[in-house]
């Protein structure tokens, strides 16, 4: 190959492996002084402090919010193939809500803790099922880490209505 074709090449790989985030999709909103996200289904608030980040997500537009200090990470899963993270099923704690016709579940339930030694934890979650199947969650054994993700089910607002999807209902 000619030296020409290597340098494309080379540019190609660092220039993917360089980035530092994947972009906002399209219809996709943030705005850190407000705590205000919105998405092509609603649009929701965060407690003012929070930071965000888009993840990659592979069949699903997912991302994270991280509070001022560090300790608490709100992630978020949007997409006909998240599923419902907030549901009855093996919840100790369900509810359902709704705002100008959309769905909000909300949800608490036992959850493995993730260090791979058998410990428990709280997963957090609310589902907006009519709203492109936006969940926003969050893993903590402590009960006052869920007023972040109350305070964004108390804030949803829809912008626009869509089947849930076959995992979303």
């Amino acid at each position: 190959m000619r030296m020409w074709t290597w340098v494309l090449i080379a540019g190609a790989l660092l220039g993917e492996s360089c980035s530092r985030h994947p972009a906002l999709p399209k219809g996709v909103t943030w705005n850190p002084k407000s705590g205000t996200f919105a998405w092509w289904g609603g649009q929701v608030n965060l407690p003012v402090g929070f930071t965000y980040q888009v993840d990659q997500g592979a069949d699903t537009f997912e991302g994270h919010f991280t509070s001022a200090d560090g300790k608490l990470v709100i992630r978020h899963d949007i997409g006909g193939y998240a599923g419902a993270w907030a549901s009855p099923a093996k919840s100790f704690f369900y509810h359902e809500n709704v705002i100008d016709d959309a769905r909000v579940w909300i949800a608490k339930r036992e959850w493995p803790d993730g260090k791979g030694k058998g410990g428990r934890t709280t997963l957090v979650a609310v589902t907006f099922p009519d709203s492109g199947c936006a969940n926003f969650f969050l893993e903590s054994s402590k009960p006052e880490d869920a007023k972040p993700v109350d305070f964004i089910a108390r804030s949803f607002r829809p912008t626009s209505r869509s089947a849930p999807g076959a995992l979303c209902r």
